[in-house]
């Protein structure tokens, strides 16, 4: 054992006490959360709107029904199998139980540099830690969305492709590197540009991989798992013209024609294209001929500046970017001398923690929508006492009311206009640029679903709770 192994293991345990503790407040999954016994859980705003869709595919609804214009369906497939296996019912599930789903995915982010070649074993463990730890200096690995399993199955057919090309009989490394990529494409459209610039990358770097046994490998195990997942185990068929028609619509959304984001978080765009050029700068000054160990540096590269170049921008565009960088890019940077060791592992430490102070939350649920929920159960329950045999509904006007279908799940809800939403015991009003609506026999109150969502909930006063 050698000094620097030495060193290693000795200042391992305190590495991981001051992980642990900065992770904290990058959402990370294993942070501690003792200080946050009174804060309740809040689901995410998009995780309402998939635990909606997702619940209305486990009900037979067919995926391709309700005009997603993002998002295929392996969420939802992957968390109908996940909470069947747990005996749970969608509306039975809770913020933890529907998290779970992705965080499987995480893992298997995590487990990515344990499967690298020619990395010794501490650079393997170490990395593999910071990112289950960290989160990947972010709080999109175990959120219930598609990005997670989007970015495993991308993470995973980009390693198992790479390694395709080492083996004697390469085949099945080909295949499930293609199925990996399947399961990204049945995601999220944009896994298709992504798998453009991963072609790009291995012609300039590991063209010698691209045999037309390998292409036919993968492009078999990628076609049978996104047409698998696509059609919802191949009982939705129109899926596939979904698809097309998301695709098409990408085109305009990324060129900001329609329903695009804005830049709102330009420090964590900052911190990512400063952590990528540290990592081109350090294979630079490394120098060596471009080989296939270029390629995951290359087209994590390549797909920051795609978004960078697109009107369309939120952090979570840059969770590949990101996760490739730190489960196959700096492990590999650092093999070699001591000072590219200790430079790659600190800058991979300096940029998570930079990440969480950067980062902000995207349209956080704000906790009093939460605090309401107490009282409208006891409305609810004077309701049903004072007028036995009427029944009890609450009435949203419209707005972007997500996650209320989520919190109101176990109530009858209607949402718009319809015949009666004036008699409803609680009414939800868009109070953005609207004054305090004067209702006969209503108390008013006012909530925020998120920091630029009010409304104003109007409750019958007969069962204003004393």
């Amino acid at each position: 054992m050698n000094r620097w192994q030495i060193l290693l293991l000795v200042g391992f345990v305190p590495w991981l006490f001051v992980l642990t503790l900065c992770s904290s407040p990058m959402h990370a999954p294993f942070r501690d959360t003792s200080y946050l016994q009174d804060i309740p859980p809040k689901l995410h705003a998009d995780e309402a709107v998939q635990w909606s869709l997702a619940k209305d595919s486990a009900a037979g609804v067919p995926y391709s029904d309700n005009q997603d214009k993002f998002h295929g369906p392996a969420l939802a497939v992957a968390a109908k199998v996940v909470l069947a296996v747990r005996g749970l019912s969608f509306d039975d599930a809770t913020q933890e139980d529907l998290q779970l789903v992705p965080f499987w995915f995480y893992l298997l982010i995590c487990a990515a540099p344990l499967g690298l070649r020619g990395v010794s074993k501490p650079a393997r463990f170490l990395a593999f830690t910071l990112l289950l730890l960290s989160s990947a200096g972010c709080y999109f690995g175990h959120y219930f969305i598609q990005e997670p399993l989007l970015v495993a199955g991308f993470v995973w057919g980009v390693l198992l492709w790479l390694q395709s090309a080492g083996g004697e009989r390469p085949a099945w490394r080909a295949l499930f590197s293609g199925a990996a990529f399947g399961l990204s494409l049945a995601c999220k459209v944009t896994a298709l540009a992504y798998l453009g610039i991963f072609l790009l990358t291995l012609l300039i770097f590991a063209r010698e991989t691209l045999s037309w046994r390998r292409v036919g490998w993968a492009t078999l195990g990628a076609i049978v798992i996104w047409v698998s997942l696509q059609t919802v185990h191949f009982t939705d068929w129109e899926g596939m013209i979904a698809w097309g028609h998301q695709l098409w619509r990408s085109f305009a959304v990324a060129s900001g024609n329609e329903d695009t984001l804005v830049l709102t978080n330009p420090g964590y765009w900052w911190t990512v294209g400063l952590w990528l050029a540290a990592l081109v700068g350090i294979r630079l000054v490394r120098g060596g001929q471009r080989s296939a160990e270029d390629v995951p540096l290359a087209l994590a590269v390549g797909c920051f500046l795609f978004h960078l170049a697109l009107p369309y921008k939120t952090p979570w565009l840059l969770f590949l970017p990101v996760c490739l960088s730190l489960t196959m890019v700096w492990p590999v940077l650092a093999e070699g001398r001591v000072w590219t060791w200790a430079a790659c592992f600190a800058g991979a430490n300096l940029f998570v923690l930079a990440s969480c102070n950067i980062l902000q939350r995207h349209s956080a649920t704000h906790s009093q929508l939460y605090q309401r929920l107490e009282e409208i159960a006891a409305v609810r329950t004077a309701w049903e006492k004072q007028y036995p045999g009427r029944p009890f509904y609450i009435a949203v006007e419209g707005g972007h009311y997500w996650p209320l279908p989520y919190y109101l799940r176990k109530y009858q809800v209607g949402y718009g206009e319809f015949a009666g939403a004036e008699k409803a015991a609680i009414r939800f009003l868009p109070a953005l640029n609207r004054p305090e609506p004067k209702v006969p026999d209503y108390a008013n109150y006012f909530i925020h679903l998120r920091s630029d969502d009010p409304y104003w909930m109007l409750v019958d006063a007969s069962v204003v709770p004393k």
